[in-house]
């Protein structure tokens, strides 16, 4: 008998299938993972507006008041100790010993200097820009609480004619310079150095 040789199918195609479902399998895995995924979107920032320097903020113990706001209903802000602004002293305003005009949006509000021993006295003049903290409210009923040297006979009739006026530490005064502290007019600057 004679040998015919007779070619055996390979059964190897099953692997080939196999191997393309495994494909589609991940190819699909790959594409849905991608949806299911939360996309990190950067948060939107909105940025203050820059007034500039010159532009004095608004003033006062809570935001938003004026000097406008003060003088319209003085009752409500005298006894407060909190008053703290950038304010211009105006141009053409009197001028005392321990006194000088104060102004926002036009408002004028007198400010009494506290007698205080310093080093080097500021130098407040109509024009400038100044940054105040910690002042006070008061009325005339406080002039008799004043501490230091007697007020000089300007500051006293300007202060017991005003329904309200601000008393400010000389140490809590700030010149500004184009919207920063001139030299020797900021606290932090002139502090002696701690010893070691």
């Amino acid at each position: 008998m004679a040998e015919i040789p007779v070619e055996k199918k390979s059964s190897m195609g099953w692997l080939w299938v196999l191997l393309a479902l495994l494909l589609l399998a991940l190819l699909a895995w790959w594409l849905l993972s991608d949806d299911d995924e939360a996309e990190y979107v950067e948060p939107v920032v909105a940025e203050a507006p820059i007034t500039p320097a010159t532009t004095p903020e608004m003033v006062g113990t809570a935001p938003g008041v004026s000097i406008g706001d003060i003088l319209g209903n003085p009752a409500s802000y005298i006894g407060q100790d909190d008053f703290q602004a950038e304010v211009t002293v105006p141009t053409g305003a009197e001028l005392t010993d321990r006194g000088f005009y104060i102004e926002d949006e036009g408002a004028r509000m007198f400010a009494i200097i506290m007698d205080g021993p310093m080093e080097e006295p500021k130098d407040i003049n109509p024009g400038q820009t100044l940054r105040i903290s910690q002042g006070m409210l008061r009325d005339r009923t406080f002039l008799p609480e004043l501490r230091g040297d007697p007020l000089d006979a300007d500051t006293q009739r300007i202060a017991e004619e005003a329904p309200i006026f601000l008393v400010v530490d000389e140490d809590n005064i700030q010149i500004l310079e184009a919207g920063n502290p001139q030299p020797g007019t900021d606290r932090a600057q002139t502090a002696p150095p701690a010893d070691m």
